[in-house]
């Protein structure tokens, strides 16, 4: 498994090259994540509402559409309101 820590700016890329230089399986890009080429998943820094307005999360809505959102939300609201997605609907 490889991972890929990706900084869109210079100090993020510096904090990342000085603490995580050294590991294996693992690549620094200073850039943004939609420069990646090739990826399995794609990790938010998030919230546990699936509110995805700002920063980061916002950016990957812009990228792979609105539906995303909504469907982080609904995820939340079948897996953590005790209730099981089957006995909602």
């Amino acid at each position: 498994m490889k991972l890929i820590l990706v900084a869109p700016n210079k100090l993020l890329y510096d904090a990342f090259q000085e603490h995580f230089h050294y590991l294996p399986n693992l690549e620094i890009i200073n850039n943004y994540f939609e420069t990646v080429p090739e990826y399995d998943c794609l990790v938010s820094p998030g919230n546990s509402f699936g509110l995805m307005d700002g920063g980061m999360d916002a950016a990957i809505v812009k990228y792979f559409g609105d539906f995303l959102m909504t469907s982080v939300q609904q995820k939340i609201l079948d897996e953590y309101l005790g209730a099981e997605y089957n006995k909602i609907v």
